[in-house]
């Protein structure tokens, strides 16, 4: 049995933990020994982690408030938010200019296996591994061309603290192409999919919401950390637009992070409490997803889009912006979604033209039903199951 450990930053409802979530509970136990470590201790899967059968778990920086989500509700919610903000950023610091004092910190044994589950500073985490006899796997899962002062001390610190890896896994063509723009290295990559678990996603989008859906409006859904790469911001802006038209709509964002103030300012200037909800976090997105008309992706950057799988699973009309992925799911020539360019004005026109051609709709409707069989789980992890293999 192969002893199998994963490293991630938190363990926030991103599409990135969602996909680890998905692959620990369904990898083979009987092959590998698995234990995760979230480099910040913190977030709405550390408890979910722990229930799995055969994957042990390590806290790396300890959050505050405890390892679950910050609860919005709470009249404390602000301060606590500022400050776990505040420390992640004091751990992102100390771990660019002092990874290698952290690992042994954090590590008490040794693995056959490392994957950093993450790029950036989960990468250079590894990399900085004490253990020289084990096989270390990168997972890339977005565009790395702009984490390089986040980080990493330079450009040519990342390039070393790649060429450690003895594979690099890529979540879609378009990240691999970024990879290897930006580091030259192109030896001993692949692309792999990320697994979805379709059949639970599929169970979860039966729940019922409390949230009122209004009979006479299209709804459209946004789902992701509240961050400035998301985009929820210009999703917003076009949805005032887009009403000031007359072209009436809601729109539900599910998630949580660093720019809830910001968003909630937007809404507040712009008179949207009646048409536009911040939901939070909830560890199950599929509910809201189901019961909306149109999922959205407003990101500047993907890798490889979760959500818009999930959405591709659930059937649903699906408009996006244009970033790395996005053709590979959903074909380049819009017959089953949206893609458009990746700016405000070419997201408002789409979600326009969406909105009000219910022929459109009805187009993607039947046509994303073709291409929901692409992303069955069971094949995703044997793909998966492979890629670990071939590094011993």
């Amino acid at each position: 049995m192969k002893k199998v450990l994963f490293v991630a930053n938190t363990l926030q409802m991103a599409g990135a933990e969602r996909v680890l979530y998905n692959i620990l509970r369904n990898i083979d136990k009987t092959k590998y020994d698995i234990t995760v470590l979230a480099l910040v201790d913190y977030g709405v899967f550390v408890d979910e982690i722990k229930k799995i059968e055969g994957v042990k778990y390590i806290g790396g920086f300890k959050g505050i408030f405890g390892k679950t989500t910050l609860n919005k509700n709470s009249i404390f919610y602000n301060i606590e938010n500022k400050i776990m903000i505040k420390k992640l950023k004091k751990y992102a610091k100390k771990l660019k200019e002092h990874a290698e004092d952290y690992y042994p910190k954090f590590i008490h044994e040794k693995y056959d296996i490392e994957i950093a589950f993450l790029e950036g500073r989960v990468s250079k985490f590894v990399s900085k591994s004490t253990n020289p006899d084990s096989k270390k796997i990168s997972w890339v899962h977005s565009d790395v061309t702009g984490i390089t002062n986040e980080n990493f001390l330079s450009l040519e610190d990342e390039i070393e603290c790649c060429k450690v890896f003895d594979k690099i896994v890529c979540v879609s063509n378009g990240v691999k192409e970024k990879f290897i723009e930006k580091t030259g290295i192109k030896d001993n990559i692949s692309v792999q999919i990320n697994p979805i678990d379709s059949n639970d996603i599929i169970e979860k989008a039966k729940e019922d919401i409390t949230i009122e859906k209004p009979e006479d409006e299209l709804v459209v859904c946004g789902i992701g950390r509240l961050d400035p790469v998301k985009g929820f911001d210009r999703l917003l802006r076009v949805h005032k637009r887009l009403l000031d038209e007359g072209i009436k709509h809601r729109v539900w964002i599910v998630g949580e992070g660093k720019e809830r103030p910001k968003l909630e300012e937007i809404i507040k200037t712009n008179h949207l409490e009646d048409s536009a909800i911040l939901i939070g976090y909830d560890m199950n997105p599929y509910k809201y997803l189901n019961k909306s008309d149109i999922y959205v992706c407003s990101s500047f950057v993907e890798g490889m889009s979760s959500t818009v799988i999930e959405s591709v699973i659930l059937e649903k009309v699906i408009v996006t912006t244009n970033s790395a992925g996005m053709e590979e799911i959903l074909g380049s020539d819009n017959e089953n979604g949206l893609i458009v360019k990746n700016d405000e004005e070419e997201l408002y026109k789409g979600l326009k033209e969406v909105l009000t051609n219910k022929a459109l709709r009805d187009k993607y409707a039947e046509n994303v039903k073709r291409i929901s069989s692409n992303f069955t789980l069971e094949k995703r992890i044997k793909e998966v199951e492979e890629k670990i293999d071939s590094v011993v």
